[in-house]
């Protein structure tokens, strides 16, 4: 499958994600092609941008290109570079033209504050390959459907969506869409960031961002103990998602560590007076925390990255031992904790998303809130209903059974992530949707896929995050908001129904409440942390 062309390496790293559909060794297997891309020649991406910037030579566009890519996916691979500051006041003049004073010089600012950017290239022939691909994909799926027990499957139509979805890949201007949206939605959410986008230099075969600098999110993932950033890193990821999920119905479908980068921020004076308090009586926390090191001048972000970056490369090639590596990361991590500095989240490469539409949406809200309310027999019976062919399921109550039980053993941890994974909630749920031929839309799967990757990052960075009480508050407001618009349209059975939900969402929410008080209770005494904060340290027991 490596070797036979992009469309078919998407179709297996999108089948690693159908455990609906197949096996998980098969799936384990077909998501090893995520780290096989390869590369094309540094000329053709040059070549390529000049066309979209209509010069003669990147000379004259950028002080700096980088010819070894950052990345490379399926479909195309991203270089660095840096943009003259000539090239970027003659780009102001011409947008000033044609879109204005104020987008001119706001896009301008952007790219004199920040001239690095981020530049994709599609891979050659992408698209020519992809249309020859999906006449193949669909012929075969075709002539697969007429096999006995294949029906259910549905592979006509879930070619047709994968083939919806390749298309979109190959016009990069849809990535850039996608990623001004999630900045709109993430505005006001401090501590979660994404590239800008600039549309006006971009074009189907190129995108140029933003560049993001950051430090990969395995170099928190991959040693082998906590930093003091992980568990707020944990906390906004989970956030960050079900705000997605719930609130935004926009959802980033491909939140696998490779597309998560970590900003580490030094310490600032953020209002007037913490400012007038710094320059004049030299008493700020920030200047405290100077004193406090005794080390020189705290190091910048970029020099923080660095930093870490270098511990990174110094492993990978073979300067130092992996316990050197994880010591020496987690050694500098307290430093500038300990320093002020804080975390922040950059999610990256935003082309594939998930969103649902009114019918699915409501389909997928009544299915997690029966979850979140440990109403097992109601998921199962709704997971059939609501299925794409409810005619073909297999045993239909022995399937509401199997739900019904994997429910019963979450209700025993309410979701919360030190006891339970979202393995051994989906796998089982997984299993019996292949074997009774449930057949669920695709948009669940990305989703519940994606949940799936972000268990694994959260219980890494945060083993005791609990999913209940980050979803709930999100599915009052909903579904508040939901109410009022049914109550618009004068829907009172609706409404009432409605009500019924917000009401056990309530019972669920003071449990999980009281279970956290009645843990710290018991608890109490082991992580003095946890009740005293920044005064734990003098703490003397």
């Amino acid at each position: 499958m490596s070797s036979a062309g992009p469309t078919f390496v998407k179709l297996s790293q999108w089948a690693a994600s159908r455990t609906d559909l197949f096996s998980a060794q098969l799936c384990l297997e077909l998501g090893k092609l995520h780290d096989n891309n390869s590369t094309h020649s540094p000329d053709y991406s040059k070549r390529v941008v000049a066309e979209a910037f209509g010069v003669d030579s990147l000379e004259s566009v950028f002080e700096v290109w980088n010819d070894v890519p950052m990345g490379a996916g399926a479909v195309a691979q991203v270089h660095s570079a840096r943009l003259l500051p000539e090239f970027i006041e003659a780009h102001r003049d011409q947008l000033r033209k044609t879109k204005g004073p104020a987008i001119a010089a706001r896009e301008a600012d952007l790219l004199l504050k920040n001239p690095g950017v981020a530049i994709k290239v599609l891979h050659p022939g992408v698209e020519k390959s992809i249309r020859r691909d999906l006449r193949i994909m669909k012929w075969g799926a075709h002539l697969l459907s007429l096999l006995p027990g294949m029906k259910w499957l549905s592979l006509p139509e879930e070619v047709a969506i994968f083939g919806e979805m390749m298309e979109s890949q190959v016009d990069l201007r849809v990535e850039g869409s996608n990623t001004q949206r999630f900045t709109a939605n993430f505005d006001a959410r401090p501590g979660i960031s994404f590239p800008h986008p600039y549309m006006s230099l971009s074009s189907s075969k190129v995108l140029v961002e933003s560049y993001c600098d950051g430090v990969p999110l395995r170099a928190f993932l991959d040693i082998n103990r906590h930093t003091p950033f992980d568990r707020m890193l944990g906390s906004r990821g989970l956030d960050a998602f079900l705000h997605m999920l719930i609130q935004d119905n926009f959802v980033h479908a491909d939140l696998h560590p490779g597309n998560i980068m970590v900003e580490l921020n030094p310490p600032y004076a953020a209002t007037p007076l913490d400012r007038f308090v710094e320059d004049f009586y030299d008493m700020s926390p920030f200047n405290k925390y100077r004193r406090r090191q005794n080390d020189g001048p705290l190091p910048s972000s970029s020099e923080a990255h660095e930093h870490v970056r270098r511990i990174l490369s110094d492993y990978g090639e073979g300067r130092i031992a992996y316990g050197e590596k994880n010591e020496r990361i987690s050694r500098y991590m307290d430093y500038l904790y300990a320093s002020g500095f804080t975390s922040s989240i950059v999610f990256l490469d935003c082309g594939l998303v998930t969103s649902l539409d009114d019918s699915n949406r409501r389909n997928f809200i009544d299915l997690f809130e029966s979850v979140c309310t440990f109403n097992g027999r109601r998921a199962g019976h709704l997971m059939i209903d609501r299925c794409l062919t409810p005619e073909l399921v297999i045993d239909p109550e022995v399937f509401v059974l199997r739900i019904q039980d994997t429910i019963l053993r979450v209700r025993k941890v309410s979701l919360q992530l030190s006891k339970l994974t979202f393995s051994e909630i989906f796998n089982p749920v997984m299993n019996a949707v292949r074997i009774h031929h449930v057949r669920l839309a695709p948009d669940f799967i990305n989703i519940i896929m994606a949940m799936f990757i972000l268990e694994g990052i959260g219980r890494r960075l945060d083993p005791e995050s609990d999913i209940l009480r980050v979803a709930l508050p999100m599915l009052r407001t909903w579904l508040k908001e939901d109410a009022k618009n049914e109550l618009s349209l004068q829907h009172p059975a609706s409404t009432a129904a409605a009500a019924s939900r917000r009401w056990n969402l309530y019972k669920v929410w003071l449990y999980v409440e009281f279970r956290e008080y009645f843990d710290r209770v018991r608890n109490w005494g082991y992580d003095d942390a946890e009740f005293f904060g920044e005064f734990s340290p003098y703490v003397s027991i």
